[in-house]
């Protein structure tokens, strides 16, 4: 797409001289001086070398037709294409014209290619080389998640299969360690950017596309979710790649069918990672209705990759057939009748905005937030790059966020609809979208990137400055959550070897999170269970795996938190129970991990399900 600019100063952006100085600084900080002197000496025209290699890229990116058209004039564009362009710019002028696009404006697109690349390569080097030397265990999630991954199936109580699968794949390849858990989050991480990249660089130009990946990785939430094994990094990888194949098959009337399939197995890889990729196709829906060529609804490919990407979740829906519908159950607990009041209501939308201000940063979310309102108000100048973005992100947001009047939102639950978003900011930060009056605030996006990289350095020096500091914190250390479960898993291991029948003992908990970490952090990794109540009540998939039943007359050690007594229903299954006190691990600045133990004896029975 050509370089928009202002049509007051042909050759110069940006428009005004905060933004010059600006742009100065930054050329200062990214391009060496030869790059700056060749910048100076001809802004229009990029170096021969460069031209070069733009026409190999170019010939990656682009279609034969957008090739013909720059062959035919490097510099300016064909007059219909300009008339084209002003009809779908993304760029008003403060005024409410549009703003013609300066002849010879043309990105320099390798030079941002090199600019992603080397950070992409850092980036995940980085993340790499920190899964080895962070003083940080597995959190119950995703010990849990592994211990999925040791009983293959097509389902499981709250997901679908992709994340055990994963596991199950990685630590195959590289044996059970939390390294081996994690390595598939760094990966899949590097995929989702590099989508977003090709995003950016198709929609607008590769600076775009570089400033929109800085942008999401300048964020304290990105930081965890490039190292942490969770289903959101799975969805988001494959929500970004998905975007930029859906842009290719709306961007020109040009038949695409490469581009929907692709589409297509990328929203089915996405709907076996997690539910909320199945709201894609719906929003491509929404995009379809409100673009310029609305007859993409009459044709055949839309339904099609909408169609063919419930295909994928047919293992997931017969393995729920057979479990009762449980998914789906456990799903739409989240949107029943809560009986809260309005302080309530209030409270919890409260703490979803500041859940959001931590997750990207103060000025990074306040400046998109600003950015999709204003944008609401010139809802008719809008491009389809502007439309597109606009709906794959706001809307899934605002509706999060009337969510958050009902109950509690986890931070990261409307994280997949953050690339777009940003997408949308970086092309309006670097000049490419206007807001109107809101543009005079474009100084402000570089510095909410700077600050959001300020704040993710600190996000991983985190942990070792939590190890290394005197204050006892106790839970309000923020690394509590992944600390002590390796020293917890050894202890466990030495006191079952310690009691009377060493080799007829298992482990059970009334909470999911002990069992898990159990399993994966004691010597052997043994089968651990969780206690479901009597009668039994399905609340994590360990209800649905077998009990205990061919243990009987076995003993157990039965764990659970510090201030709780053992279940009195748990305690009546054993012909007796012996209490083995309070147990204390060291865990640094969070002071100590403490649990209770007693030893079960003799296992009488287990509850049946009706």
């Amino acid at each position: 797409m050509t370089d928009i600019t202002s049509d007051k100063k042909p050759g110069i952006t940006p428009s005004s001289k905060t933004e010059e100085k600006a742009d100065t600084v930054i050329d200062a900080v990214f391009l060496s001086e030869d790059e700056q002197k060749t910048d100076a000496v001809d802004p229009v025209a990029p170096p021969e070398d460069e031209q070069k290699t733009d026409a190999v890229v170019d010939a990656v990116f682009l279609s034969e037709d957008e090739q013909k058209t720059d062959v035919a004039d490097p510099v300016a564009p064909p007059e219909d294409e300009q008339k084209t362009d002003v009809a779908n710019s993304p760029v008003d002028t403060p005024a409410g014209s549009q703003i013609k696009p300066t002849p010879g404006m043309k990105p320099s697109n390798i030079r941002w290619d090199s600019y992603f690349a080397l950070l992409l390569v850092c980036v995940t080097l980085l993340r790499l080389g920190y899964l080895y030397i962070v003083p940080l265990d597995l959190g119950p999630d995703e010990s849990y998640y592994w211990d999925w991954s040791r009983r293959l199936d097509l389902g499981y109580y709250s997901k679908p299969p992709m994340i055990a699968w994963i596991n199950a794949a990685s630590t195959a390849l590289l044996g059970i360690s939390a390294q081996a858990v994690r390595m598939p989050a760094v990966l899949f991480g590097a995929l989702g950017l590099i989508g977003m990249y090709l995003c950016g660089r198709r929609m607008f130009n590769a600076e775009v596309g570089f400033w929109a990946v800085a942008a999401w990785l300048a964020t304290p939430g990105t930081a965890a979710l490039g190292m942490i094994m969770a289903t959101d990094v799975l969805l988001v990888c494959f929500w970004c790649l998905a975007l930029y194949c859906l842009w290719r098959t709306v961007e020109g009337p040009q038949p695409k069918t490469l581009w929907w399939l692709l589409t297509m197995v990328l929203v089915g890889l996405g709907s076996l990672s997690k539910q909320m990729m199945m709201v894609f196709p719906l929003l491509m829906f929404v995009y379809l209705i409100f673009s310029a060529d609305r007859k993409q609804l009459l044709r055949r490919w839309p339904w099609l990759m909408s169609i063919g990407s419930l295909l994928f979740l047919i293992p997931p829906l017969w393995w729920n057939f057979r479990h009762d519908w449980i998914t789906f159950k456990h799903t739409v607990h989240h949107v029943e009748p809560s009986g809260a009041t309005m302080l309530d209501h209030l409270k919890t939308f409260g703490e979803f905005v500041g859940g959001q201000l931590g997750l990207l940063t103060p000025i990074t979310w306040l400046l998109l937030i600003l950015l999709f309102l204003v944008l609401l108000l010139r809802l008719l100048r809008w491009s389809q790059q502007t439309k597109f973005l606009f709906i794959f992100s706001a809307i899934g947001l605002l509706g999060f966020a009337g969510f958050s009047f009902k109950q509690s939102i986890n931070p990261n639950w409307p994280a997949t609809f953050y690339p777009a978003g940003l997408l949308l900011l970086a092309a309006w930060g670097r000049g490419q979208v206007s807001a109107g009056f809101l543009d005079g605030l474009r100084k402000w996006f570089p510095r909410g990137v700077k600050l959001g990289i300020a704040l993710t350095f600190i996000a991983y020096l985190l942990p070792f400055a939590m190890e290394l500091s005197f204050l006892s914190l106790g839970k309000n250390d923020p690394t509590y959550r992944v600390k002590g479960w390796q020293e917890l898993g050894q202890q466990i291991g030495e006191i079952l070897q310690d009691q009377p029948r060493p080799d007829e003992t298992f482990v059970i908990s009334s909470s999911r999170k002990y069992p898990a970490e159990v399993a994966f952090y004691a010597p052997g990794h043994p089968i651990t269970y969780k206690w479901p109540g009597n009668p039994p009540r399905v609340n994590s998939q360990y209800e649905l795996w077998p009990g205990p039943v061919d243990k009987l007359g076995w003993d157990a050690l039965i764990l659970e938190n510090a201030e709780n007594d053992v279940p009195k229903n748990l305690a009546e299954i054993f012909e007796n129970v012996v209490d083995l006190g309070e147990q204390q691990i060291p865990i640094g600045a969070a002071g100590e991990r403490k649990y209770h133990l007693w030893r079960g004896e003799n296992l009488l029975s287990w509850p049946e399900w009706q």
